[in-house]
């Protein structure tokens, strides 16, 4: 199996014994191949679903490349290479909640904001309002 595309990696073909089985380009003609691979059963299922596939594996690998800070020359990437611990430390900000400070007049139910301590004493007790 062949992965052929066009020079600037925009549109992808797969040739299988010379015959192009799976293609997302419509101009074949200025394609070169890319990749090779051999087949395996299971490929022949879905053509474009293996193309796709394997195009990502194919530009992953080609451009997921590191510049050495040393040298500044690119090399591949190795996740064991990188310079950072694999769990980094989460840094948490704490924001201290709101502690409740106002109380209902009437049930010494406590509220945050003087707007739900209205709500709360009107809703539940709109009678004993009336009478003050």
């Amino acid at each position: 199996m062949e992965l052929w595309s066009n020079d600037r990696l925009t549109e992808f073909a797969i040739k299988f014994n010379s015959v192009i089985v799976g293609t997302a380009s419509h101009n074949l003609e200025t394609m070169i191949k890319i990749d090779e691979c051999r087949y395996r059963l299971g490929y022949e299922i879905d053509w474009h679903y293996t193309l796709s596939q394997w195009v990502v594996y194919y530009l992953a690998k080609k451009f997921t490349v590191l510049l050495d800070s040393k040298t500044s020359i690119p090399k591949e990437f190795n996740i064991r290479d990188a310079d950072y611990p694999v769990n980094p430390p989460i840094k948490v900000r704490n924001k201290t909640p709101l502690k409740p400070g106002l109380k209902c007049h009437f049930c010494n139910l406590k509220y945050c904001l003087d707007e739900e301590r209205k709500e709360h004493e009107e809703f539940w007790h709109g009678n004993k309002l009336m009478k003050q």
